[in-house]
């Protein structure tokens, strides 16, 4: 008799703790930050723009604007949300409208500070400026994770119910692969007829 032969229930008896434990660090509770920027323009405005002796500058003006997303994807609160620009915008909006605190760091870099977003909850930034260069959204982080950027594309809206019977199915389908992962070692393994 083989080693694995002899010792087949034991090893199998150490491999599936290890998988639970794996699987169970995978997807354990945590904050899990996304930003994403879905929308951004620049209007042109048909009015010049005069200085203040009456000089005309340009015959036109321009307004730009971005809009960022700022979402906790994951199941804990990320709390001390920061959002750091370059500069400090001309207009920023929130939505929800919600407290914050803000502050320039010496290098001029503005900080949009938040005690916290929590899972599932989203924040909407927009920025604009009038006849000038809006400021890169330089990072976003909390005191658990940095936000990690995302594209975001327009889709259609499903209903829950298709959302929840997707999530059901792609739930029993991964707890299918690893019964039958399990069943197929202890054949391999074990070498125990199927079924029993």
């Amino acid at each position: 008799m083989s080693f694995i032969e002899s010792y087949g229930k034991e090893i199998v008896a150490l491999i599936v703790p290890f998988i639970a434990w794996v699987l169970n660090s995978i997807f354990k509770a945590k904050a899990k930050l996304f930003v994403a920027l879905p929308h951004q323009f620049t209007f042109l405005v048909q009015q010049p723009l005069i200085d203040s002796s009456g000089t005309q500058i340009s015959p036109t003006q321009t307004v730009k604007t971005n809009s960022f997303i700022i979402r906790n994807a994951g199941r804990e609160s990320a709390t001390k949300l920061e959002l750091v620009f370059n500069w400090q915008p001309m207009c920023v909006n929130l939505w929800p409208v919600r407290h914050y605190e803000e502050h320039t760091e010496p290098d001029r870099r503005y900080v949009l500070i938040f005690d916290s977003l929590a899972p599932d909850e989203i924040l909407g930034v927009e920025v604009l400026s009038v006849n000038s260069d809006l400021p890169n959204l330089v990072t976003v982080r909390s005191a658990e994770c940095v936000a990690q950027n995302i594209n975001m594309y327009p889709q259609p809206v499903v209903s829950n119910a298709v959302r929840r019977t997707e999530q059901f199915l792609i739930a029993l389908g991964i707890a299918a692969a690893i019964y039958l992962t399990i069943i197929l070692v202890q054949f391999l393994v074990l070498r125990t007829p199927l079924g029993h």
